[in-house]
């Protein structure tokens, strides 16, 4: 399944970053409209059962959403090599799903090819395996949808010959 052209890496850099705001607060009503058009889906969960969801994956803890808890992370490493300090306003850990896909956004858009290419292989690691747990975990098909598509589009990615 290819979700982008290669070669368009404005098209990537907003995919990542679609991405980062899905897992990084109870998405609003424009954000799951943004992504049943990335994904070129209809959603029929309710915007109260998305939110539901959010809330019981993420604030109760059902689903580990930090590479640290699939493998060992020293993610701060790539994020000082970029010259990026994580601010204080996320309020998420600098290995948190959210935080490295909006990461990889940034070393798309900056033309970072050798971070991105190392940083990429990171996320092909442990992406996928938190994806499938979601795919478990969720009550919606919103997250199963999410879960699908974010792992398909990382691993493609990962397969890309950008």
């Amino acid at each position: 399944m290819i979700f982008f052209d290669p070669d368009n890496k404005q098209e990537r850099a907003e995919a990542y970053r679609l991405f980062a705001y899905i897992f990084m607060n109870i998405p609003d009503i424009e954000l799951v409209e943004e992504f049943e058009r990335f994904a070129g889906i209809q959603i029929k969960d309710t915007y109260e059962e998305i939110c539901e969801d959010f809330i019981y994956l993420f604030t109760q803890g059902n689903l580990p959403n930090c590479e640290s808890f699939y493998r060992q992370s020293d993610v701060q490493h790539f994020y000082w090599t970029a010259g990026v300090a994580i601010e204080e306003e996320f309020d998420l850990p600098p290995d948190h799903i959210s935080m490295e896909l909006l990461f990889m956004s940034y070393l798309i858009e900056q033309n970072l090819r050798d971070l991105e290419i190392d940083f990429l292989s990171r996320l092909c690691e442990w992406i996928p395996l938190l994806c499938d747990e979601l795919y478990e975990t969720a009550n919606t098909d919103f997250y199963k949808e999410v879960a699908t598509f974010v792992k398909d589009f990382v691993l493609s990615d990962c397969g890309a010959d950008w």
